[in-house]
């Protein structure tokens, strides 16, 4: 195999702690017309866009009374009224900050609207790290389709063999092993064995471990250096 030389983030649950927030704001704007929605349904949508799960929940639960859009929309100002709560994953902004120099490029590849990932970037001065961001609004087919990683990966002139995804969700890791990827797997969100079983090359429970696991796998493909 090739060295690595990018990293392909994901956003929610990897860099930012915000997969409750966005969960809780579904469901907040769901409760606005009278429907509680059952916690499963937020494990089954994981890393899939808001406008996926909104349209499956105005169809199923909301008798298709509603549009997306509208749906969207009462979910944004849901966010925006807890989005000063925001926080980082631990260790996601010190290891982005001593890994970048390490490697070719970095990249993002969320099911999150622009506008939430730019306020994520703004909050954690994150925009100077990133050569290429892919959002919701980027693509046609989104996780766990390849489609986003892969084109992430196109937008950074790398092959996908040559990047590794960072992924918190079974959706984000069928999507990053669909496009070549090597898939790292942070337990933030799900348990270890469901992301063993989604395909993830390596679980870690920590920055400091796919730190670890980084500098392993560089020194394997080229003895003598160390990379981090």
């Amino acid at each position: 195999m090739n060295n690595i030389h990018g990293i392909l983030f994901d956003l929610d649950g990897v860099i930012v702690d915000s997969e409750a927030m966005h969960n809780d704001a579904v469901a907040a704007a769901v409760a606005a017309h009278g429907v509680s929605l059952p916690a499963a349904l937020f494990d089954e949508f994981m890393g899939i866009p808001d406008e996926v799960l909104l349209e499956h929940i105005n169809r199923v639960h909301l008798g298709g009374r509603f549009t997306v859009a509208a749906l969207l929309a009462e979910k944004q100002v849901a966010y925006l009224a807890v989005a000063d709560r925001l926080q980082a994953i631990p260790g996601a902004l010190a290891f982005i900050r001593t890994a970048r120099p390490h490697f070719r490029a970095f990249g993002l590849a969320t099911s999150s609207l622009r506008s939430n990932q730019q306020l994520a970037f703004d909050r954690f001065d994150l925009h100077r790290y990133f050569d290429v961001v892919m959002t919701a609004e980027d693509v046609t087919r989104t996780k766990p389709d390849p489609a986003p990683y892969q084109q992430a990966a196109a937008r950074l002139g790398l092959p996908p063999e040559a990047c590794v995804v960072i992924e918190d969700s079974v959706n984000g890791i069928l999507s990053g092993k669909g496009a070549g990827c090597q898939v790292l797997g942070l337990t933030t969100t799900y348990p270890a064995a469901q992301l063993a079983a989604a395909g993830a090359d390596t679980v870690c429970t920590s920055f400091a471990e796919i730190d670890d696991w980084l500098a392993a796998r560089q020194a394997r493909a080229q003895p003598g250096l160390a990379v981090l």
